[in-house]
């Protein structure tokens, strides 16, 4: 008799594939998708080539759809709605954990120009557990000297 196992995902049981003695996902399309899905996490971290390399395909696509994220919205007024509450959920508890602090920011947004001071400074990077981009850096700059 085959061997059986309990799927990660699903926790069903299934026979491996013999070609695949390690197997520990069943062919579920649902399973399969959590099991590429995992690994692709696991790639972005462990591999910088791999993150470079999905990140210049992401860019790509985004400058030949433009206008995608505005037509979905317009297609999609559930998911809209949905999108709204969960950001008012998480806003509210970012300014109940931070006192009002804004955290919410895009990887290359920045602040005026007008508004730094010349002088030296050191960036320490900080984790906040704030929301942001997943390749964001998130610094803390203390002034040593001005001018």
């Amino acid at each position: 008799m085959a061997e059986r196992r309990k799927c990660k995902h699903c926790h069903k049981s299934f026979s491996p594939r013999p070609q695949n003695p390690d197997q520990q996902y069943c062919s579920e399309p649902d399973c399969q998708r959590a099991r590429k899905r995992i690994w692709q996490q696991r790639k972005l971290l462990a591999d910088a080539d791999y993150h470079a390399n999905q990140r210049a395909a992401q860019s790509i696509w985004q400058k030949k759809n433009p206008d995608y994220w505005s037509k979905y919205r317009q297609r999609n007024p559930v998911y809209v709605e949905r999108n709204r509450a969960n950001q008012r959920d998480r806003n509210h508890y970012r300014n109940w954990q931070d006192k009002g602090r804004s955290a919410i920011a895009k990887m290359d947004s920045s602040i005026s120009e007008s508004s730094i001071i010349p002088g030296r400074y050191q960036l320490r990077r900080i984790d906040s557990g704030r929301i942001a981009k997943m390749d964001a850096l998130i610094v803390e700059i203390n002034l040593f000297s001005s001018g």
